[in-house]
């Protein structure tokens, strides 16, 4: 793995979580050779899905070894200028996951999602797959 940061967006995640290839093989590669970032959305996804599902998985061990980026305002104002861009463009992804793309933006860090095609939309985004995150 070549970037030494990484942030890791939820899909990535939820598929670490449930022993699912290729996300279990990246988060654990990431947590043992590189810095491993998360954004404040993305805890907020995966603890709503736990809730959710009225279930207790290891999410509090795994957000241990990672760094939570805070949503402050730069990032929200970073946020609120690409979600009206995309709007403009039409080609909107929601704004969970443009603040996702905000916070990996204002930290200059790449995000690794399975979402590769969705978060491309998005100028001097970083956006890697799993596998492109395992063999960089």
């Amino acid at each position: 793995m070549a970037a030494s940061r990484y942030c890791l967006d939820t899909g990535v995640l939820i598929d670490f979580l449930k022993g699912r290839e290729p996300g279990a093989s990246v988060v654990e590669k990431i947590v043992k050779e590189s810095a491993c970032f998360v954004a404040s959305v993305t805890v907020y996804e995966l603890l709503f899905g736990v809730a959710r599902a009225q279930r207790e998985i290891g999410e509090s061990a795994l957000l241990g070894v990672m760094t939570i980026l805070p949503l402050d305002g730069r990032t929200a104002a970073r946020a609120a200028s690409l979600h009206v861009e995309l709007i403009r463009r039409n080609q909107d992804i929601g704004v969970k996951d443009v603040f996702i793309a905000a916070s990996c933006l204002e930290h200059d860090l790449p995000l690794v999602t399975k979402n590769i095609k969705h978060f491309r939309r998005i100028p001097r985004l970083k956006a890697l797959t799993p596998e492109m995150a395992l063999s960089s």
